[in-house]
């Protein structure tokens, strides 16, 4: 990959890269310090990554470091309480569907999280996800199958009534 490409490649992809990892889970700083590790990850790289390659090894990078941050999070602090699924919260007139699937997309592993965001929110296919993730297309939708199951469940625990909609 060349300067030029490169150049291209943060003008035309730093959205989404940021998008990407605003739906991982991350906060704006570390979302945009999670963006420019990515694209400094691929300046070092450019001579291995052709530019064609260039959004899929971002968000990919995107990814590998969000998933980093979370585990070592993890490790140094307590972890947060998980929704008891026996829980029921008693339906709410003004509930937040947006709120409620940003907490339930919380609670999902991170390969789940990136691959539910990269196939439903980002539109990417089964095989651009896989390419993203490192998993196979079969990975993929077992991961896809799995996190729609937790993010169900979690969204009715939350209040959230499938049956009025």
């Amino acid at each position: 990959m060349t300067t030029k490409e490169y150049n291209t490649c943060v003008r035309l992809w730093a959205d989404d890269v940021y998008s990407f990892a605003m739906h991982c889970g991350c906060d704006s700083e570390l979302a945009k310090d999670t963006a420019q590790e990515s694209f400094a990850a691929l300046w070092e790289r450019r001579d291995e990554v052709s530019s064609d390659k260039g959004k899929a090894y971002l968000l990919s990078a995107v990814h590998k470091k969000v998933a980093s941050h979370y585990r070592h999070v993890q490790v140094h602090q307590q972890a947060a309480p998980r929704l008891q699924e026996s829980q029921s919260v008693a339906p709410d007139e003004n509930f937040d569907l947006q709120q409620a699937l940003r907490q339930a997309l919380g609670q999902l592993p991170e390969v789940q999280r990136s691959a539910i965001v990269l196939k439903d929110m980002e539109g990417y296919g089964c095989g651009e996800v896989a390419e993203i993730l490192s998993l196979s297309e079969n990975q993929v939708r077992v991961y896809l199958f799995r996190a729609r199951v937790s993010l169900k469940k979690t969204l009715i625990a939350l209040g959230y009534d499938y049956n009025n909609q």
